[in-house]
């Protein structure tokens, strides 16, 4: 695991970002449509039914959007330098596997390797900062070992 590992999983991280963003416009998109498509008949109520479950998915998709635009945000302007301490950028392997501090993205699969993509902000990654190699920290009532800091 080296700086090289962390290039590559940053770009494909940014990869599915697009992806995923991409799909949300189509979704804006055919739910436009689906709006401009929806003509009022002589019955109002199942109209104004049909607007506003369009309204509230468009409210849902832009949401999680602005999500998305957030943590790609906070991935463009992770470091992916080699450190030895836990820090922001930083890969941390612990007895449950790898995380990446970068933001909350969830579970990723890169060259057959998986990794947590995480935000700086979450308690692990809180409990762990500062740490270093064959730190323990104790952590939900259990202690947890730094094996490696990347």
């Amino acid at each position: 695991m080296d700086s090289t590992f962390k290039k590559g999983l940053k770009k494909a991280v940014l990869d599915l970002i697009s992806e995923k963003k991409a799909d949300f416009e189509s979704q804006l998109l055919a739910l436009q449509e689906a709006s401009n498509a929806d003509t009022k008949s002589s019955m109002g109520d199942k109209y104004e039914t049909g607007r506003e479950s369009i309204n509230q998915s468009r409210g849902l998709v832009e949401k999680q959007k602005v999500l998305l635009d957030r943590n790609e945000k906070m991935i463009e302007q992770t470091s992916v330098d080699t450190s030895t301490t836990v820090t922001t950028g930083a890969m941390v392997k612990i007895p449950l596997g790898w995380i990446w501090i970068a933001a909350s993205m969830g579970k990723f699969t890169f060259e057959n390797t998986d990794v947590q993509v995480v935000s700086a902000d979450s308690p692990l990654v809180l409990a762990l900062k500062g740490k270093k190699v064959g730190d323990k920290v104790a952590f939900r009532g259990s202690t947890t070992e730094i094996l490696e800091v990347v």
